[in-house]
């Protein structure tokens, strides 16, 4: 009868450290830092035209317009807050081949820096200040 009991109270015991030992692990692994979320890609077009688009540190925009090169129109940068985005590429893209089709402008941003700031672009003809065929606008919101 002692033997049952010293068994069953060693059983009891370890029972309890396992609990217990559980119980630390738990914790332990609950410490771990968070792995960082992947940054988002945010793809706009002349639709986003005067909105406003909210990003989180390290996400990145990737606006795409299209490009109106048959008349000498090229896009440009107007303005944006370079301590909130960082252009960190742009390139041309070929049409279809269709007549009046001569593909798209594309900019890559990084959000880097919390606040707002406008992105402003506008297509002209470089020897025509008023020569204007299209603009672009959107606020961008970096929390």
């Amino acid at each position: 009868m002692k033997t049952k009991k010293s068994i069953i109270a060693i059983g009891l015991v370890l029972i309890a450290a396992i609990a217990a030992g559980t119980v630390i692990g738990v914790n332990l692994t609950a410490d771990k830092k968070k792995t960082p979320q992947t940054p988002l890609v945010f793809s706009l077009t002349a639709e986003n035209h005067e909105t406003t688009i909210s990003l989180k540190k390290a996400d990145m925009i990737n606006l795409t317009l299209p490009d109106y090169g048959d008349g000498g129109y090229i896009w440009t940068i107007l303005q944006y807050d370079e301590n909130i985005l960082h252009q960190t590429d742009s390139f041309q893209w070929g049409g279809s081949g269709m007549l009046g089709d001569f593909g798209k402008d594309t900019w890559l941003f990084t959000a880097i820096n919390p606040g707002s700031t406008l992105l402003e672009l506008r297509c002209q003809r470089p020897f025509g200040e008023q020569d204007i065929c299209q603009t672009f606008n959107v606020t961008i919101t970096v929390v």
